[in-house]
């Protein structure tokens, strides 16, 4: 039975697998054993591969919409006719319009590597550029890491450390096979500390965890910033030779009181906001600032909320007052991807004359803020068009024609009826998806991607630890008609007339052009295909280097928020609906309501169809404090209606002690109980343009005893 080494494309983890293939089909796919990263695990995403391949209910040959849209009435058509409605689409639109007429609209499934790339690269050679997929996560706290310090810590030293604090991440969901590491580091003698609003998973063998009131993670950040200050815990060395703050005069001045609030930010003033005691903020500050090797691994669970880019802020300025930056056993800045030609996404078609003076290493990021970009610092990020600006296009007719790459928007983004409204503006819709998804039905065009088994690609692109090594992700298997996005994407640019910008159909040529300044080619990596280091791990590099960042040293007061009107420390912001905000809304809707990741079997409203990962997880589910579900007389199991104060949804109970009474959890990526039915869209980060989506107020009621019929 042969096997193929590749690498899964289950999330953003990039794990090396071994895939076995018999008669055309794939059959078992497994790990690599003693790969450094995982050690030969996969997660169940992984091992699911072969059902998410031959899964029967993928769309297998594109398809056109022939009654209105949501009908669901379609016919088969030819890749050659698609290729040609989609690019006569789209020359009509420029000529009449402008090539800004045009939107690529971008989601988390092809991935963010050279997929990418490939996305940018057609974009540019019309003239217009991508948008969404930056508003929503990771970006708004790499933006402000790197104003902070010029990057962002990719690499935990797990190894080394001698504690480790998880803030907003549940490993256990979204890196499972770090948990090896992680547990490894444990047994050695490291603590471990969670931070989560859910004591369960890696919290529950943790050796402290703190339950903060979700989205007060920041009011928790100044009260532990407030302790180092106060007690002299803080790297005066670090802090003296390498941050725009010696001796810490403006951040103290801040803390005790110089700030919007005009209070000091003492653990018992953060008790009041966060509900976790003043002892245990301060116990953990002292640790922090004491534990010379101590690492702070964040995630998504920061995010969703209006002050997502001052909580990760304070975050950094934690790092940076106890020299946790950069050292052997904390938080490592290593190369993010290989050498990579820095033209490759054609900059030079919308930037005429650009001359790049050194390789991408990370994202293309053209060098201008997009016309229609609102949130300049989110777009100089990663060159997307912010997901709030897109929406605005959309709604307003400006976009003629939308081509949704990997992103099902009806069922991942706040108020779902908003997204309905926002497509019908739009001409003429393309989703390019495995699936007839919810937004596929609501489109025009609909062509259909291959799965991470059925294409070849390189990846870096790793969320987990980010060891600088590329890897060849190999096709597999063929499944119907379904082509890589990555193919799509020569395929339309050709079909348009671009010519030498798309001069073969051969992906292996731009894999070789793309990463030309590194040395590595396809060859190379199909003859090392779990890898090819593109760099290596060193500490302290700021010691010959410096820090990108403003003056070349890390920026506690940061200069570039205050060139653009923004609070150059952070002070506490809270989220737009908590019942402090809006005491207004406390008798009707009493309870905080908040969503995250389903399980370590989903990523977003992915792989629900899968029969092995559905017998994991089969349902929607709402989650509440047992003992308090008891006085509600809430049984376990029962069908109770959540509602916020835009909508509402029915959803089984699922009492248990893991949880805080008075809070709602309900996981997101669910269809038939999709929490952005309740979720806000418009409360906006004013740094990120992130909106406040991932918690607000909220209610749970018996459906026979719910609101009107009492």
């Amino acid at each position: 039975m042969p096997t193929v080494k590749s690498v899964c494309g289950g999330c953003h983890n990039s794990c090396p697998i071994l895939v076995e293939v018999e008669n055309g089909r794939v059959v078992r796919t497994s790990g690599v054993p003693g790969d450094p990263r995982t050690g030969g695990a996969i997660c169940s995403k992984g091992q699911a591969g072969p059902q998410i391949a031959h899964d029967p209910r993928r769309l297998m040959y594109p398809v056109a919409r022939t009654g209105a849209r949501g009908d669901g009435k379609w016919e088969r058509l030819s890749w050659d006719e698609a290729i040609a409605k989609l690019a006569g689409k789209i020359d009509a639109a420029v000529a009449s319009e402008g090539p800004r007429s045009v939107g690529f609209i971008r989601g988390q499934a092809p991935g963010w590597g050279f997929t990418y790339d490939m996305t940018q690269r057609l974009a540019h050679a019309v003239g217009t550029d991508v948008g969404m997929g930056a508003s929503e996560c990771f970006v708004p706290r790499a933006v402000m890491e790197g104003v902070t310090y010029g990057g962002m810590p990719s690499h935990c030293d797990y190894d080394n450390a001698d504690l480790l604090i998880f803030w907003g991440k549940q490993p256990a969901f979204s890196v499972a096979p770090s948990l090896r590491k992680i547990y490894d580091a444990h047994e050695r003698g490291a603590r471990l500390v969670c931070v989560d609003p859910l004591h369960f998973h890696l919290a529950a063998t943790a050796d402290e965890v703190l339950q903060p009131e979700p989205g007060t993670d920041l009011a928790i950040m100044l009260a532990m910033i407030y302790v180092i200050v106060e007690e002299g815990l803080w790297d005066a060395e670090f802090v003296d030779s390498y941050t725009n703050d010696p001796g810490l005069k403006r951040l103290a001045a801040h803390v005790r009181g110089a700030n919007r609030q005009g209070v000091p930010y003492t653990p018992e003033w953060a008790e009041g906001i966060s509900g976790v005691p003043a002892a245990a903020t301060r116990s953990l500050a002292v640790e922090y600032a004491t534990t010379k090797r101590a690492g702070i691994v964040s995630g998504h669970g920061l995010e969703g909320r209006v002050n997502v880019s001052q909580t990760t802020r304070a975050l950094c300025i934690l790092r940076a007052i106890t020299g946790h930056l950069d050292r052997i056993g904390c938080d490592v800045f290593t190369p993010k991807s290989p050498d990579r030609d820095p033209n490759f996404t054609l900059i030079d078609h919308v930037v005429p004359g650009f001359r790049p003076t050194h390789p991408t290493k990370m994202f293309h990021v053209p060098p201008y803020n997009h016309p229609d970009s609102s949130w300049p610092l989110l777009f100089g990020g990663q060159g997307l068009i912010p997901t709030p600006d897109m929406y605005r296009l959309m709604s307003e007719g400006r976009l003629k024609v939308a081509i949704l790459q990997g992103a099902n928007i009806m069922v991942t983004q706040p108020q779902p009826e908003v997204t309905r409204a926002s497509m019908a503006n739009v001409d003429f819709v393309c989703v390019i998806d495995p699936y007839l998804s919810e937004t596929a039905q609501l489109a025009d065009l609909v062509l259909p991607a291959a799965t991470y088994l059925e294409r070849t690609e390189p990846e870096w692109f790793k969320s987990d630890a980010w060891l600088p090594i590329v890897t060849l992700r190999q096709k597999c298997v063929t499944v119907g008609e379904a082509l890589p996005d990555t193919q799509i994407m020569v395929k339309l640019g050709r079909a348009l007339g671009f010519d030498e910008e798309f001069p073969t159909e051969e992906i292996d040529y731009y894999i070789d052009e793309d990463l030309a300044p590194s040395g590595i080619t396809v060859a190379q990596l199909r003859e090392r295909p779990h890898g090819i280091p593109f760099g290596s791990i060193e500490y302290e590099k700021f010691k010959k280097a410096g820090f990108k960042a403003p003056g070349g040293k890390v920026n506690i007061y940061s200069e570039v928020l205050a060139e653009n009107g923004f609070d150059p420390l952070p002070s506490w912001i809270e989220p737009s609906e908590s019942l402090r905000a809006r005491p207004d809304l406390a008798s009707e809707y009493p309870c905080v309501l908040f969503t995250g990741r389903s399980g370590p079997m989903y990523v977003h409203e992915q792989r629900r169809t899968i029969p092995w990962l559905r017998e994991m997880q089969p349902e929607p589910y709402l989650w509440l404090n047992s003992a308090w579900a008891r006085e509600l007389g809430i049984e376990d199991g029962e069908i109770v209606e959540v509602s916020s104060p835009r909508g509402s949804i029915r959803v089984k109970a699922e009492p248990t002690p893991i949880i805080k009474r008075g809070w709602l959890y309900v996981p997101g990526g669910w269809r038939d109980a999709n929490y952005n039915v309740m979720g806000i869209d418009d409360e906006l980060d004013p740094i990120s343009s992130q909106a406040n989506y991932t918690m607000c107020a909220g209610r749970v009621d018996k459906i026979s005893g719910r609101r009107g019929e009492r």
